[in-house]
């Protein structure tokens, strides 16, 4: 178990991983190389890697003191609620981040658009089905309600290079709701 970030990032991987690595063939062009929680700091490298799908805590894009994505606003935790008694329910907010980086592997452009969105289209599956339900961390924080709704949203941004070199960057920023129980 652990803290309630680490208890639900661990669960969006494995679902984000049964989607992009283990329930695809090996020969499917929008597999992933890489799935894991945090940045890949180099472990693969992102050309060997190719498709990597990251998960991240808040917005590891957001920097202090200023935005450091196309939306404006923070993607911190809040309190949504809180009740007599002591009962707090929160909004906690992720990221999950993909790179389709395909230098290598030399798509045309048409192709190229299709593998990432359907990259895009899957984070946005696996997330708008995961509910959550039956997590719980040591502290006795439980998830109860999972990331559909308005708390999902998402963009895709094809960066430049040289013909036949398309690289997308992906980013779906979405919410868990979840509650502690007050003292008594």
């Amino acid at each position: 178990m652990g803290a309630i970030h680490d208890v639900i990032i661990d669960a969006v991987e494995t679902a984000l991983a049964d989607a992009f690595m283990y329930d695809l063939p090996l020969d499917d062009i929008s597999r992933a190389g890489v799935v894991r929680k945090g940045p890949l700091q180099g472990d693969p490298d992102p050309d060997e890697a190719r498709i990597s799908v990251t998960v991240h805590e808040n917005d590891p894009d957001r920097y202090y003191g200023k935005q450091g994505t196309s939306e404006s606003g923070t993607w911190d935790d809040e309190v949504k609620e809180l009740e007599c008694g002591g009962s707090i329910t929160w909004a906690r907010r992720f990221t999950v981040k993909a790179r389709c980086l395909l230098v290598n592997t030399q798509e045309d452009l048409n192709t190229a658009r299709q593998i990432a969105s359907a990259v895009r289209s899957r984070i946005e599956y696996v997330l708008r089905h995961f509910t959550g339900m039956g997590l719980v961390a040591d502290d006795g924080e439980y998830v109860s309600r999972g990331a559909f709704g308005s708390g999902l949203k998402g963009e895709m941004v094809q960066a430049g290079g040289p013909p036949n070199a398309y690289d997308y960057s992906i980013k779906c920023r979405f919410e868990i709701q979840t509650t502690t129980t007050g003292e008594t």
